[in-house]
């Protein structure tokens, strides 16, 4: 159990008990499965340069871990989505921003996310990069979450990290209201 204190001055409502977080990962386990991921994407792009197409802000930290440990030539893109709303509960649209300025065509697509919840972001992205022709399409999640929220007929992750129960997670880039992304291991709000 770790104890935090915000100050807040009056400027940050958390209307979410943040006082006790259980850590659900820690930053060794991260570490140790990243390493592993790294070895397989070596393996299969081989003599193929990648584009890692991150979504921010919650994927940042997974990616930035992740491609210091990949020897196989790449770049690094970014896009923002959105499906929550201010107080962290998922909203009816999905917004995805950055995509339309990218050229995608004919190149080896890596979407890299933080957490596959309901699995919409994750669909959604991909049938937007699919409409760029790229010549493979993959992608990596952080967290798996349990949930009977999962839509049907989804696109499921070709790689995850860990699957976790369905709690609201904080840490390793994952926030509330911008807050605890840099908590080193990925922590459950009790």
């Amino acid at each position: 159990m770790v104890s935090f204190f915000i100050k807040t001055e009056g400027k940050v409502n958390m209307d979410m008990d943040f006082s006790n977080l259980e850590l659900m990962i820690s930053k060794e386990e991260i570490k140790s499965k990243i390493v592993q991921l790294a070895e397989t994407v070596d393996d299969e792009y081989k003599n193929k340069e990648i584009v890692f197409l991150m979504i921010m802000k919650g994927a940042f930290i997974f990616t930035s871990d992740l491609v210091r440990e990949i020897k196989t030539p790449f770049s690094i893109e970014a896009i923002e989505c959105s499906s929550y709303g201010l107080r962290g509960k998922e909203r009816g649209e999905l917004t995805i921003q950055g995509l339309e300025k990218l050229d995608l065509n004919s190149k080896h697509v890596i979407i890299v996310d933080d957490i596959y919840d309901s699995g919409k972001t994750l669909s959604s992205v991909m049938k937007e990069v699919e409409k760029q022709n790229p010549a493979s399409l993959k992608s990596l999640i952080l967290l798996v979450k349990n949930t009977e929220r999962r839509l049907e007929n989804i696109a499921l992750p070709d790689f995850s990290l860990f699957e976790i129960e369905d709690k609201f997670v904080v840490g390793y880039g994952l926030d509330y209201k911008g807050y605890f992304r840099g908590l080193k291991g990925i922590y459950s709000v009790e």
